[in-house]
């Protein structure tokens, strides 16, 4: 079998399938894609068959202004940092997060911020039980504590990890075989989320309330990021880094996640105005768990 001379340039461009068919809801044409870049027909099929190599800074920077993204994320396409379905995942959830925000106003700005303060003092206690200090944080040390949850590798091409009910409040979050990435990671504690805030809501209900459909997204959203990106320790990196480096690529690195979420953490500090990024987070009322480890693998 013939090898492809640029892969990462094959995954760019079906990168760019992929948003266009999402964003114009019809097929998309190989052409409607080389046109972006005014190929040619010729150079179209080259670029889509990994036979021309598409790298250049200003290829790039179209791209990501034509298809409304982040440019980082064409460059680590590009690269071969990140691969396709990676990138996807990135793509849509970065979507997300800008949805999940809007879509909780309107239950006004009150009760959007004592249901994040809710959602991040519950994963504050978490981590003050896995005596979590210096990031990354490993999923295994949180999962540990809830019996009622395990996790396992598998063989899967169409998700980057899923959530399967083996039982009456008995879950298996399986994930992607292999290289652990940052994007999985996010993926996985998206489904714990699910399960802890939806599935299994009444075992901690005294911490989080009752669930209300306008602020689930915002809520697996906010617990997601405060359990990956703590905005106290947050701060602590951001004052390590050298300003002249790209400060949100730096701080995905410390905390081994996708610079979407890395984004979204430090919008959200910044809409809270947050003078509370450099004190010490109060001391949180931690959930009823079981000490039972479970078999979580992350």
């Amino acid at each position: 079998m013939k090898s492809v001379k640029f892969p990462n340039s094959s995954q760019l461009f079906k990168f760019c399938q992929k948003v266009l068919h999402e964003k114009k809801g019809k097929k998309i044409n190989d052409q409607d894609i080389g046109s972006i870049l005014n190929f040619n027909p010729s150079d179209c099929s080259h670029w889509k068959k990994g036979e021309k190599n598409v790298k250049s800074v200003f290829a790039l920077d179209t791209l990501a202004r034509e298809l409304g993204v982040e440019v980082t994320l064409i460059h680590d396409i590009a690269s071969g940092a990140i691969g396709l379905e990676e990138a996807y995942f990135e793509y849509t959830e970065a979507s997300h997060f800008g949805s999940a925000y809007r879509q909780a106003l309107i239950l006004g700005e009150k009760v959007v911020n004592e249901q994040r303060q809710r959602v991040e003092r519950f994963v504050t206690s978490l981590h003050q039980r896995t005596e979590f200090r210096t990031p990354p944080l490993y999923l295994p040390e949180i999962l540990r504590f809830f019996t009622f949850i395990t996790a396992q590798t598998t063989d899967m091409m169409d998700k980057l990890s899923r959530v399967l009910r083996t039982r009456p409040q008995q879950y298996v979050i399986q994930y992607r075989k292999g290289e652990l990435k940052p994007q999985t990671r996010m993926s996985i504690a998206f489904d714990l989320a699910r399960i802890l805030l939806e599935g299994e809501r009444e075992r901690f209900q005294s911490e989080l309330g009752n669930l209300r459909e306008e602020l689930s997204t915002f809520e697996r959203t906010v617990f997601v990021a405060t359990l990956l990106v703590p905005k106290t320790m947050l701060s602590d990196e951001l004052a390590k880094i050298d300003a002249r480096k790209n400060v949100v690529a730096e701080l995905a690195v410390a905390f081994w996640v996708p610079k979407s979420l890395v984004s979204f953490q430090l919008q959200d500090s910044f809409r809270e105005g947050k003078e509370e990024l450099r004190r010490p987070q109060a001391s949180a009322p931690r959930p009823v768990l079981s000490h039972s480890p479970a078999t979580p693998a992350s």
